[in-house]
């Protein structure tokens, strides 16, 4: 579990790059759903093309990824959905989509599937160097929006 006043650190971070002040690459909020979080299935498995791994979450719609994202409470307090997840990427068990606010810039939020509970998780967010950290290099560099 992070600490909390890594977390203040890295929101702050985060939003302040979204006002252009602030120190150029924030750390994304990166932060772990909770028990309750994490058990409450979007819309069923996931479906799997032909040849994929039975547990890949991918293909994915903006409705699960932003269920995933509203019950990430930390997360979705701190980021501005606006008018919904857009410009979503999916490969294998990560997406990524961009936030649509009015008034602030674009986040990216990153998502893992699940693949033994069978829900997608949202599990960082922020304007930059959301999946460094957490996406392997052979899926961040196929993900659009892991930049």
């Amino acid at each position: 579990m992070l600490k909390k006043s890594f977390l203040s650190l890295a929101v702050a971070g985060a939003l302040a790059g979204c006002s252009g002040g602030g120190p150029s690459g924030a750390a994304p909020t990166n932060i772990a759903p909770t028990a309750e979080e994490s058990t409450v299935p979007q819309t069923g498995p996931a479906p799997t093309k032909p040849g994929a791994s039975p547990q890949a979450g991918c293909p994915v719609d903006a409705a699960t990824l932003e269920k995933a994202f509203r019950e990430h409470k930390e997360l979705s307090t701190h980021l501005v959905l606006g008018a919904g997840l857009t410009d979503i990427s999916c490969v294998q068990d990560y997406a990524t989509a961009r936030t649509r606010p009015d008034n602030v810039d674009p986040a990216t939020v990153l998502f893992n599937y699940d693949g033994t509970k069978k829900l997608w998780l949202a599990v960082a967010g922020g304007t930059d160097g959301v999946c460094d950290t957490i996406v392997p290099q052979a899926i961040r560099s196929q993900l659009k929006n892991c930049f």
